[in-house]
């Protein structure tokens, strides 16, 4: 039956099905382009955080995952060697889920190396443009898993294995330990500073989840914005610390770095001066001494 030969009712019902078939190829060619451009902004902000090799403090490790994309991380050692098997914490960056990069924590990370005797990861998780958040958090897991089962290569005792996550990065860190959990692989600790946790839940954790540091920043939103899911992982009974510091802004901790301001497109002066390293360098003195705390 040729079209003009259908009934009237017939003839608006496919002109609408027509309308509607090419508005959606439409759309649907539009969302491509645009989330082809919005991953191609991100891929160049965040490229321009990685350091030259032969500016890296850290060295870069590739963790190959059998039957899954390898994982890139920088591991950092204590200067002075040491003669019995050291903790290791995994260093977890932010950016907003989408942004940031292992290399800003370079510096910092060989700080802590020597300040906490321990040897420090920082692990290049696929952000969320790419990947869901729960793809980055398996990578995190499966980093913390690698090393424990090359504890001999790098002279680290997994009972002493910890993670610390900065914003997006605490909200990665808390879902690699749920996963690590059902691993059935114990975390000394935990640490999330000024977390984003929006997404998190306490139905997750409970008596089996790590002990947890939560580091708090008065002067930001976001940790505020955390209270009540503190509360609920104590309800939950979690072992819950909270330190909060009511001068300091987000991303205090990592931003007051050499690091910091690279990349910036954005006035940093309230959050990378002297009094946010000052508080910066306090915080992380008292997670080191909570992290030995936790052996």
């Amino acid at each position: 039956m040729k079209f003009k030969e259908l009934p009237k009712k017939w003839k608006i019902q496919l002109i609408l099905l027509s309308l509607w078939t090419v508005l959606s190829l439409l759309l649907l060619v539009g969302f491509t382009v645009f989330l082809q451009s919005y991953r191609a902004n991100n891929q160049a902000h965040r490229a321009v955080l990685v350091k030259p090799d032969s500016q890296l403090i850290g060295e870069r490790l590739v963790i190959d995952r059998p039957g899954k994309e390898s994982v890139r991380v920088n591991l950092y050692r204590p200067s002075e060697a040491s003669q019995t098997p050291l903790p290791l914490v995994v260093n977890v960056h932010g950016g907003g889920f989408v942004g940031g990069d292992a290399d800003v924590l370079d510096t910092q990370s060989q700080r802590l190396a020597d300040q906490w005797q321990a040897v420090i990861v920082t692990v290049n998780y696929t952000k969320a443009d790419l990947q869901p958040i729960s793809y980055g958090a398996e990578e995190i897991k499966d980093t913390v898993l690698y090393f424990a089962k090359e504890k001999a290569a790098y002279g680290v005792d997994p009972t002493q294995f910890s993670i610390i996550g900065y914003s997006a990065g605490a909200n990665y860190a808390a879902l690699a330990s749920e996963l690590l959990v059902k691993d059935r692989f114990d975390l000394a600790g935990l640490i999330m500073a000024y977390p984003w946790t929006t997404g998190l839940s306490v139905a997750n954790q409970g008596e089996d989840f790590p002990p947890t540091l939560f580091v708090l920043a008065g002067q930001d939103p976001i940790s505020q914005k955390a209270k009540p899911f503190i509360e609920d992982m104590k309800e939950a009974g979690c072992t819950v610390d909270v330190i909060d510091y009511p001068e300091a802004v987000h991303s205090f901790i990592e931003s007051n770095n050499p690091e910091g301001l690279t990349g910036a497109t954005v006035d940093m002066s309230q959050v990378v001066n002297a009094e946010q390293e000052n508080l910066a360098r306090q915080a992380e003195a008292i997670i080191g001494d909570w992290l030995a705390s936790h052996k």
